[in-house]
């Protein structure tokens, strides 16, 4: 975590993955984006998400995919963040097969 930290700080890593375990406490300064690939189960587990981006007066742009079925907790991020989320329907992005497993570790 820390060495992936420190490329990304520095400017060697100009994308860093993390799952919300590990981004929180992440400080990193000049985050323009933060690009949530679910919608969470818990309201404030998106403010900390986007809570990256936007610091200290700074800018930023946070991005989440969700499907239609998902409205109800958007709205509740909605009321939590005092924001309206707008929302993008008309993408090239579209959902052509899901593929699921069932492994047994």
């Amino acid at each position: 975590r820390q060495n992936a930290l420190k490329s990304f700080r520095t400017g060697k890593s100009r994308v860093l993955v993390a799952t919300d375990v590990a981004s929180r406490g992440i400080d990193v300064d000049n985050i323009s984006h933060v690009i949530q690939f679910d919608l969470p189960d818990v309201p404030e587990t998106y403010l900390h998400r986007i809570g990256r981006t936007a610091r200290a007066g700074a800018g930023g742009t946070a991005y989440v995919f969700c499907e239609e079925s998902q409205k109800k907790e958007l709205k509740e991020i909605e009321r939590l963040i005092r924001m309206r989320v707008k929302i993008i329907q008309n993408h090239p992005y579209k959902i052509r097969r899901v593929v699921t497993h069932n492994r047994k570790y």
